[in-house]
């Protein structure tokens, strides 16, 4: 079902920029169906803003080879073309379920129409994923943006 509030900003978008807002149009993909269009699948809480960057602390992982922390691109949505995190996600110590996808320059990139979610906790598994792979403790390292 579409959201009011995504609604709004699509109908806002298609008076402004038509081409760019019917990407957002669309029904939110499952988890399932996500996943397998991403290149990294996470839960993670939100620690920091560095530069562009919302940077996490992964918790668990579903897709990708993840270090402790990795970087996602820090764009509000807000901008017309659907790619970032809608800004009530964007807040430090939020736990989220994060979907995104690593463009050519290496930066990983989130999409509003992706099912980033909030969680309550970072124990257990969003339902369809299944169990997923715990944090690197013994890495240092952070997938970082270049």
């Amino acid at each position: 079902m579409i959201t009011t509030s995504r609604l709004m900003v699509t109908a806002m978008l298609l008076l402004v920029m038509p081409n760019k807002a019917r990407a957002c149009l669309s029904e939110t993909p499952s988890i399932k169906e996500a996943a397998r269009t991403v290149d990294i699948v996470f839960r993670g809480e939100l620690v920091e803003h560095k530069g562009n960057a919302a940077v996490f602390r992964v918790d668990q992982q579903w897709k990708g080879n993840l270090a402790s922390y990795v970087e996602v691109e820090w764009r509000d949505g807000s901008q017309g073309d659907c790619n970032g995190f809608w800004p009530k996600f964007l807040k430090v110590g939020n736990k989220l379920l994060v979907f995104a996808r690593r463009g050519g320059d290496g930066i990983y990139r989130t999409r509003i129409c992706l099912p980033v979610k909030f969680l309550a906790s970072a124990e257990g598994d969003p339902g369809e994923l299944g169990p997923g792979e715990p944090r690197r403790k013994n890495q240092d390292k952070t997938n970082r943006n270049p």
